[in-house]
């Protein structure tokens, strides 16, 4: 791979890192609730950060590895670092390390890049296998280890030496062939709903096999569905049918509550914001249970 691979999500550019990132990396790393359970000491000066960034280039140059920088699409900011470390493409095999501003902590940045970047692992890489090692106390991060699939393989005892003391760390793993059986159970979860209903599925059904819209229910009203994309013809007539008549169905309403309520997550900490995503997580579900297949939601997760 000679050209840096830079990838995007949908609220951040992983792009790669340059000498002038320096304050950006020295802000972070220098913070000690990031360095905590990193496995380093807080950076002392920017050439520390300079020196880190240059390692990064080396690691990239040498194909034993690949470190983005996370930078904010709203704002530009540089908010964190994610990569693969120890590469090795022969052996088809890496492991993936991060770290992330704390000012951004609890939104699903880190959730989001690191989808990203295992995805493009597995699929450009063809890499079989990628590791995590995190300290034992390193809840947060262990906790979305396994949110994203990771599996634990055990304790790896007194692996990382820091703050003049050992300490034990969990190994995770991750296979390509994890993946693809997660896949295939999303896609027999996705089957096993497909008959979505909510209590217009039956009204429209029986107006579209009599050919008489006149006495659905909203006809008249505006009518904006937001995501005008369906997966498949079945959902797409559907569509087509409440847009041309104005129903407008529970599931919309829904999910307008629910992008509504996620706003407010940036400005909750601790129990309120756990109370909050308990609380989106119901609308979820009823969500989910109304609307079609393909525009299902994943539930949130308390970072």
């Amino acid at each position: 791979m000679e050209e840096f691979p830079e990838l995007e999500t949908n609220r951040l550019k992983l792009v790669q890192i340059h000498q002038e990132d320096a304050d950006a990396i020295f802000t972070i790393l220098s913070s000690k609730r990031v360095t905590r359970y990193y496995g380093i000491e807080p950076l002392a000066s920017k050439q520390d950060a300079k020196n880190i960034i240059a390692s990064f280039a080396a690691m990239f140059d040498q194909k034993r590895g690949i470190r983005w920088g996370m930078v904010s699409k709203n704002t530009g900011a540089f908010i964190g670092t994610i990569g693969l470390n120890n590469l090795f493409y022969q052996g088809k095999r890496a492991e993936i390390g991060f770290e992330l501003h704390p000012d951004y902590w609890r939104q699903g940045f880190m959730t989001e890049a690191a989808e990203t970047v295992i995805q493009f692992a597995f699929d450009e890489c063809h890499l079989h296998r990628l590791g995590a090692v995190t300290f034992q106390e390193n809840t947060a991060s262990r906790k979305l280890l396994e949110k994203l699939g990771f599996q634990v393989e055990g304790t790896l005892r007194g692996y990382i030496y820091q703050a003049n003391r050992h300490h034990d760390a969990m190994l995770y793993s991750l296979l390509a062939s994890d993946r693809k059986k997660s896949r295939q159970q999303s896609e027999r979860e996705i089957d096993t709903v497909m008959a979505y209903t909510d209590h217009l599925t039956e009204i429209i059904r029986k107006a579209e096999r009599q050919g008489d819209f006149d006495n659905l229910p909203g006809k008249g009203k505006p009518l904006d569905l937001g995501n005008t994309y369906f997966s498949n013809s079945y959902e797409r007539q559907m569509y087509k049918t409440m847009k041309d008549n104005h129903v407008l169905p529970e599931w919309v309403r829904l999910g307008k509550e629910i992008d509504a309520e996620k706003e407010t997550l940036a400005n909750l900490e601790g129990k309120e914001r756990s109370k909050k995503i308990k609380q989106i997580n119901k609308k979820i579900k009823a969500y989910n249970y109304a609307c079609p297949p393909s525009l299902q939601r994943n539930k949130l997760f308390d970072e």
